[in-house]
């Protein structure tokens, strides 16, 4: 480490002022991006690629969120990065993101660093994280971007600077490879010539078949948002398998240039400790640590999360009542062209009054359906299931009595969620019986940790119209118009020893179907005969 700083120290040239980054946890506090224009598209060019310099002070784990500024004229894109301690010299560098010619430097304000410690293994030092918004984008539009780390501008960091590459050149220690996103079309808009699809996954995990599904959904280059129902990773608190999971995730372009939007779940939260009970801090636990530290959503204001007292949780560290956890990456919203999504947290209170409740109420009632028809609700934990797990957990009744009856109100489309680890899918219903108004329940919670829970009956309930205990996949979601979709399940692994494999060439989306449906948007069901041909909106 001091041989790296070393390097470091011989490239600078001009001192600055202290960049405060703590070995501890460190609160977001989100800096909104100003002054600043990316509105053309814009291609970096190959002499751009990574050249000489040491690679354990490369940005890594590049990952993309949606921004939170998506309108008729502009949208922005969160950039994610991290960067070894190591490789940060407190005097003279700065994280930062170049899209053509315009780079913006990470505010220093707003680095994330935090460590966490357990009896049964070594102390652990996170890397730093970086969370870039570039914003006044344009919709629809396709940008490429590299992520850096700088030597800081004298006499102050300016966030948003032009210069010529020379002089930029000369400020580089390391550079990422190059990687592109495109922007989402604005609300209401679709793009030209082809439709919407959104890859839909839950309780990923770092095992033989999460890298099955994740290896295939690599393989599907139509996708434009990946929604991710939670359970990440399964760290439980060993915090090194994060990285490992971010490590899986980079290894495929896909990482780099979808944006990844994602829901909380209890194995996000860390407080599961695999070799014993759970350990408290003064009788209380913090959660959500490298959930808040790694990614970045398009939050409404910085999270609110307190230490959670022990009597919150069973002794396996399993919630069994909400956790005081408001905000940040709990719950958020965007939209995506003609597709409004409200992502809500499980494990915060959403009782009538609460912040969350408060929070849900306000965005139903001003969606606009005439630019947004389509309505998409993800969370962790389920409101139905036929399976015997989590069956009558309180996450899931008191969703069933709360939530459900605000998303038969305001016609929501889907109800994507995780937790169980099998696949199912509804027939449009509402209050324990099919509706053709009411929302399509999805669970996807076979992304790779499991594919066995058991269910809860021999004879599938009458609202459950495809179900499955033995098979890992990922569902994609594709929007044609405001008045059609297509739900699949694309099955890439069995529980069967050797049936399906990493490397299976004869892999296709098309033919690995389990489930295919066309699903008519509930908002036009009364005006419109289910058989009627589908009219492209492209």
């Amino acid at each position: 480490h001091n041989i790296i700083r070393t390097m470091i120290r011989r490239r600078t040239t001009l001192a600055s002022t202290l960049i405060q980054l703590a070995c501890c946890v460190v609160t977001s506090s989100h800096v909104a991006p100003s002054n600043h224009n990316v509105q053309r598209e814009v291609i970096l060019q190959p002499e751009d690629r990574p050249v000489g310099t040491a690679q354990v002070c490369r940005p890594r784990h590049v990952h993309l969120s949606i921004g939170r500024t998506q309108n008729t004229t502009h949208s922005s894109m969160t950039v994610s990065f991290s960067i070894s301690p190591a490789c940060i010299d407190e005097t003279s560098t700065v994280g930062a993101v170049r899209v053509g010619d315009v780079m913006i430097e990470g505010d220093p304000n707003d680095v994330v660093s935090y460590n966490a410690s357990r009896s049964d293994h070594n102390h652990y030092y996170s890397d730093l994280y970086y969370h870039i918004e570039i914003d006044r984008l344009q919709p629809g539009r396709k940008y490429s971007y590299q992520c850096l780390l700088l030597q800081k501008e004298e006499p102050s960091i300016q966030q948003y600077l032009r210069q010529d590459r020379e002089v930029l050149n000369e400020r580089i220690i390391s550079r990422s490879n190059i990687s592109t996103f495109h922007t989402p079309p604005a609300p209401g808009q679709w793009p030209q010539d082809r439709s919407i699809k959104f890859a839909v996954m839950g309780d990923l995990a770092t095992k033989p078949h999460s890298r099955e599904t994740i290896w295939h959904l690599d393989r599907d280059k139509s996708i434009d948002c990946i929604l991710l129902a939670g359970d990440i990773s399964y760290a439980n608190n060993h915090h090194h398998i994060w990285d490992e999971w971010m490590d899986m995730m980079s290894a495929h372009d896909f990482f780099s240039s979808t944006p990844v939007q994602i829901a909380l779940g209890n194995h996000d939260l860390d407080t599961v400790h695999r070799s014993g009970p759970i350990e408290a801090i003064d009788g209380s636990l913090e959660i959500g640590l490298a959930y808040e530290s790694r990614f970045r959503m398009p939050q409404i204001q910085p999270p609110v999360r307190e230490l959670a007292s022990l009597n919150l949780f069973r002794r396996n560290g399993q919630p069994n009542d909400f956790l005081p956890y408001e905000f940040g990456n709990a719950y958020y919203s965007f939209t995506f062209g003609p597709s409004k999504h409200i992502v809500l947290s499980s494990y915060t209170s959403f009782r009538e009054g609460s912040l969350q409740y408060e929070w849900l109420l306000s965005e139903l009632q001003s969606v606009d359906r005439s630019a947004t028809p389509w309505l998409i609700v993800m969370l962790h934990c389920p409101l139905y299931t036929t399976f015997q797990t989590h069956h009558k957990e309180m996450f899931t009744t008191e969703a069933q009595a709360i939530l459900e009856p605000l998303f038969v109100e305001y016609t929501v489309n889907f109800v994507v969620a995780g937790h169980i680890h099998a696949y199912m899918r509804t027939h449009p219903m509402a209050f324990s019986r099919r509706d053709p108004r009411g929302p399509v329940h999805i669970i996807q919670g076979n992304g790779g940790r499991q594919a066995n829970d058991l269910y809860y009956s021999d004879a599938a309930e009458e609202w459950v119209d495809v179900r499955d205990h033995t098979m890992y996949g990922y569902g994609t979601l594709e929007l044609f118009n405001n008045t059609h979709a297509m739900w699949k399940w694309v099955k890439t692994g069995f529980n069967a020893e050797g049936e399906g494999g990493i490397h299976d060439q004869r892999f296709d989306a098309d033919l690995n179907l389990h489930d295919e449906i066309w699903i008519t948007n509930q908002l036009y069901v009364e005006e419109m005969g289910v058989n009627e041909n589908v009219e492209l909106a492209f």
